[in-house]
């Protein structure tokens, strides 16, 4: 385990200010990311309408919550009440100093508070805003309010995701996919447009669609439908490329381990693994075809083989004979089992400062000349607030008191 990053030298993005009115996953991720290679962002909050990750109304949590804590590192925490001309005025003067704004509000939030692109353009002429909404800011679905978990059945992945061997979808999914595949793909969409805005000087507005994303990575499912005229069905665990596929139970209570054999030579691999059974020589077996024309028996045979040996050991005794396979872990296995975790600084320690020393997931991006970090922890509810409205927005002291006192920096 290895401690946060404190190197700041080669941020990359070092004088880059980013203004965050988000809530949930997808735009906060976006400002992240932004952060972990050298941003400067301000998380516009407010202790009247906390965020969900935060906890809402539940105070003990805004500074304890495992969500917000995660989503939040390298940034600061600025509470401004926008629903004060004051506060809107206050997020005006902050964008003005900003060069990007990133929100993923539903559709009439921020032109309510007049805090829409159109208006902040006035403000910042070259600003980069990206709104990242689910369905996006423009069609008859646009007001629509999404989540993560509403999303994935819209673009079809939470069909597709169900048994292949059941008739009626079944699946309920949980996951926030579209928050955090959105967000990473929305902190590209704005790296893009800041180099633009280098060469060019100009700014520009990313009308993010999280549905889009996660359609994007359905290309060959769609591509089925619209070029052979096939409905695809749910596949589950299979693949059309790779047989046998799937998560295999294996010796222990919900002990898995992913296996997938995508060529003849990894089959080989796999037969030698199992010490070349019988069933393995049947000729049906030989081609992949054959393999795939009988995935439902051969699926058979080879959890019969795992179930009798421990996740990590049937993922050991695989990858030896080139066959890809990984055992299915859960946090304690994350924390002692990965060796190739640990060495990549998979996991690092961060001071939280009301829940001391954590432990949370390192950056997945290595990058030789411009690496990211993780530098500070999750802000407390507005612990920068005043230091913003001092420093940066040059505040005299008596209107910081007197904004704190009428509620504006609430």
């Amino acid at each position: 385990m290895l401690p946060a990053d404190k190197s700041v030298s080669r941020l990359p993005l070092r004088g880059i200010r980013v203004a965050a009115f988000t809530t949930g996953a997808a735009g906060p991720t976006v400002a992240s990311w932004l952060g972990h290679f050298g941003a400067e962002v301000f998380t516009v909050e407010s202790r009247v309408h906390p965020d969900t990750h935060r906890g809402e109304g539940n105070q003990a949590r805004w500074n304890t919550s495992p969500d917000f804590v995660k989503l939040h590192r390298n940034k600061k925490s600025v509470t401004i009440n926008l629903g004060k001309p004051e506060g809107r005025e206050l997020a005006r003067e902050l964008v003005r100093l900003c060069d990007v704004v990133v929100e993923n509000f539903t559709l009439r939030v921020m032109k309510r508070w007049g805090l829409g692109y159109p208006n902040l353009r006035r403000v910042r002429p070259d600003l980069v805003m990206i709104s990242l909404r689910g369905l996006g800011s423009t069609g008859p679905d646009a007001e629509y309010a999404t989540y993560g978990p509403n999303l994935t059945p819209l673009f079809g992945l939470s069909y597709l995701w169900n048994d292949a061997r059941s008739g009626t979808p079944t699946g309920e999914v949980r996951a926030q996919h579209p928050d955090f595949m959105s967000g990473v793909c929305g902190a590209f969409a704005v790296m893009a447009a800041l180099s633009h805005r280098a060469v060019t000087g100009q700014g520009q507005w990313i009308d993010g669609a999280q549905v889009e994303v996660g359609a994007a990575l359905l290309g060959p499912s769609y591509l089925e439908y619209i070029v052979n005229g096939t409905d695809p069905v749910p596949q589950g665990n299979r693949c059309l490329w790779a047989t046998p596929h799937g998560a295999y139970r294996c010796q222990g209570e919900d002990r898995w381990c992913v296996i997938a054999v995508e060529t003849d030579t990894q089959w080989e691999g796999l037969c030698r693994a199992l010490a070349n059974p019988q069933w393995a020589r049947d000729h049906k077996f030989s081609t992949f075809l054959g393999r795939a024309a009988h995935r439902e028996e051969l699926d058979a045979h080879l959890e019969r083989w795992t179930s009798q040996h421990t996740a990590h050991w049937v993922m050991e005794a695989l990858q030896r004979e080139g066959v890809p396979a990984a055992a299915v872990q859960d946090v304690e296995d994350l924390f002692q089992r990965d060796p190739q975790l640990q060495a990549r600084g998979g996991l690092v320690e961060i001071v939280e400062p009301e829940l001391g020393p954590v432990v949370t997931e390192g950056l997945p991006v290595h990058l030789s000349e411009t690496p990211g970090s993780l530098r500070t922890h999750a802000p407390l509810m507005g612990e920068h607030t005043r230091e913003t409205c001092r420093d940066l927005l040059g505040l005299p002291e008596g209107d910081v008191r007197r904004l704190e006192l009428d509620g504006v920096l609430e």
